[in-house]
């Protein structure tokens, strides 16, 4: 055998050599990314199981505080002209605590992802309306709300994602009974603009002015931060949309979804 078929033999050998150890190299590194995908899959899994119950939770006792809410109203409401009891306003408080803990929660439960997610359809606005003034009111009950629907709300067809549009009304329609009283008128109306079809939600309530202690009318262009509309927002935002607040002691709370002209069918905005 000659020098060069020696020198030849002996590279043959080596590369072998450093292939083999390559693979072997690939092969663990194959193997350990395997392990931190799981470990991450199931942290992801255990994020949602966790978000899942979080919100849940919040549901739960936001309604059970509305329900106790309602009774307050009613127990208040028989004592005017009288001197509150004091039992009435102690209860009044604990229940906007409660309230209160349970937007905290709505809001730290809110899911990025989740948000992001739009599955888009028609939807007959006045059907999803009806079904959530509809949750609102029995979850009230004894107390009540007088609610004024524009007829060509009722006619209106959005392009949007159902359970998402559900959620926003819910939400929305339950913080305008919250800060109204019994027997108090909340307003829904249509507006249109060149590039924004608008749900607006009016009350005559104290609302926020009444939450921050403050009689000055919060700015045009509050975005819907604490009140437990947080969630309602983000998806509001997820659909191209915002959502605004304006509001005043003695007046009420004005809350305005806009959704663009171009979730809206074009035969449905003829004035």
């Amino acid at each position: 055998m000659g020098p060069i078929t020696l020198i030849l033999a002996c590279l043959a050998v080596l590369s072998w050599g450093a292939m083999a150890a390559l693979a072997l190299r690939y092969r663990g590194q194959r193997r350990a990314l395997a392990a931190v995908t799981a470990q991450r899959d199931r942290a992801l899994a255990a994020e949602l199981a966790s978000t899942r119950l979080l919100r849940l939770s919040a549901a739960e006792l936001r309604e059970t505080a509305l329900t106790l809410l309602g009774h307050t109203d009613k127990l208040q409401a028989a004592q005017e002209g009288g001197s509150t009891s004091s039992h009435a306003t102690a209860i009044a408080a604990v229940t906007a605590r409660v309230l209160n803990l349970a937007d905290d929660l709505q809001d730290s439960g809110i899911s990025g992802a989740e948000t992001r997610v739009i599955r888009d359809e028609p939807l007959a606005v006045g059907r999803l309306l009806r079904d959530a003034i509809a949750a609102v009111s029995a979850t009230l009950d004894p107390s009540q709300r007088h609610w004024r629907v524009a007829p060509e709300l009722l006619e209106l067809t959005l392009i949007a994602d159902r359970r998402a549009l559900s959620q926003i009304l819910l939400r929305v329609l339950g913080n305008a009974a919250r800060f109204t009283r019994d027997e108090d008128w909340i307003d829904l109306a249509l507006e249109r603009h060149e590039d924004v079809v608008s749900l607006v939600v009016a009350d005559e309530g104290a609302g926020l002015a009444a939450l921050a202690g403050s009689p000055e009318p919060a700015p045009g262009n509050s975005r819907g931060i604490g009140l437990g509309l947080s969630l309602a927002r983000a998806l509001m935002e997820a659909h191209g949309g915002t959502l605004t607040i304006e509001t005043a002691a003695r007046i009420g709370t004005r809350v305005t979804l806009s959704f663009p002209v171009e979730r809206v069918p074009a035969q449905r905005l003829a004035a």
